[in-house]
């Protein structure tokens, strides 16, 4: 039996964004499992001057960055990245990693995991 294959349009995806104050990145997933895929998530994010992703793991996941536009500090365990456009991170599965977003620019990525969904859990408690 062939596999049936699925296309999506940026244009065609709105933007979504968590309501948690960790996490402030807008974002596109356009290949993920309400799209078809069983295997993987591919979106777009962005993360707007002076807000943060907060410290957070996916479980059993690996994931990448590859930075589009604007400047930030990614963190992935132990190593910071001064990430600007042309940058690619790999985030081994279970790695903790944040965002922030210093600049004067939204800072805009490409982001995949080896997951049909965008799993993850906080290593930074909420605040009350």
């Amino acid at each position: 039996m062939p596999k049936e294959g699925r296309v999506v349009r940026l244009e065609d995806v709105p933007w979504r964004r968590n309501d948690d104050p960790r996490d402030w990145l807008n974002f596109k997933r356009l290949l993920w499992e309400e799209t078809g895929s069983t295997e993987l998530t591919v979106g777009l994010g962005e993360l707007p001057p002076g807000k943060v992703l907060d410290l957070h793991h996916h479980m059993g996941d690996a994931e990448f960055y590859y930075v589009l536009s604007g400047r930030a500090k990614v963190t992935v365990e132990d190593l910071e990245v001064d990430a600007t456009p042309g940058t690619a991170i790999y985030i081994p599965p279970d790695a903790k990693h944040s965002i922030l977003n210093e600049g004067p620019d939204k800072f805009v990525i490409l982001y995949g995991l080896n997951a049909p969904t965008r799993r993850f859990v906080w290593d930074k408690p909420l605040e009350k």
